[in-house]
């Protein structure tokens, strides 16, 4: 139904002028009939699904940086111990407080991501700068991520893990980060899917270190078709 209250993309509050232009609004939404519940029901399970899937493969790839990184593991259990301690119950203010494990998570996606290419509709013509040609409004476009994701332009130190990319004062390109996409039709099941993999992480790293194994491959494949890794994440579990 149509909503009450509405807010244009100038009243909202915005980090700069591109969040303000991609920002979806309802001001010019008319009565389309749909079903409230039917809606809200959809979108819960999209992003359960969604972020099921990007937990599962994600949790891979962070378990395959941690055996190919025993010095960064070490690092993501010593912020564990100080802000988790010996507490028994994790809680949601301990998971935003781990910001080293966020950021390892980040630069382990970065390093295999699972999207290849984001596909989007254009919205109005842009004219490339530096060239004469024109996207035109309705053509769709195929962005291909990696070669964003690993641009010296967009990171500190691009060619290299280091989850330090993330920092604030290392002016890494946020948008330069597709794991979960960008603007308002970005991963649904974003948060969540960080917020879950916090969980596996700290469950796991508390009472086990991660040990490469002999099969480990040192760079992870991804099926493109499938978005899962080719082979497996080759580790062992050693009891702190």
């Amino acid at each position: 139904k149509k909503s009450k209250t509405k807010e244009s993309n100038t009243e909202a509050n915005f980090e700069d002028e591109f969040e303000q232009k991609a920002a979806m609004t309802d001001v010019d939404l008319t009565d389309t009939h749909f079903d409230e519940e039917i809606v809200l029901m959809s979108n819960i399970l999209l992003l359960f699904f969604a972020g099921f899937d990007t937990t599962s493969t994600g949790l891979g790839a962070c378990i395959h940086k941690l055996a190919l990184y025993p010095d960064l593991q070490d690092k993501v259990y010593k912020e564990m111990e100080k802000v988790i301690g010996g507490d028994d119950k994790i809680t949601f203010d301990h998971l935003s407080r781990l910001k080293y494990m966020e950021m390892f998570i980040n630069e382990s996606l970065r390093h295999s991501p699972l999207l290849p290419s984001l596909d989007r509709e254009c919205t109005k013509n842009y004219k490339v700068p530096g060239t004469n040609f024109v996207i035109e409004k309705g053509m769709m476009v195929s962005i291909h991520t990696a070669a964003i994701e690993t641009a010296e332009a967009n990171f500190m130190d691009a060619g290299a893990f280091q989850p330090e990319n993330f920092l604030a004062q290392n002016s890494p390109n946020k948008f330069a980060f597709l794991s979960f996409g960008q603007g308002p039709r970005n991963c649904i099941g974003m948060r969540y899917a960080i917020l879950t993999m916090k969980v596996g992480l700290v469950s796991m790293l508390r009472g086990h270190k991660v040990i490469k194994g002999a099969d480990m491959p040192e760079k992870l494949v991804v099926d493109r078709i499938k978005r899962t890794f080719v082979g497996n994440v080759a580790v062992t579990f050693e009891r702190r």
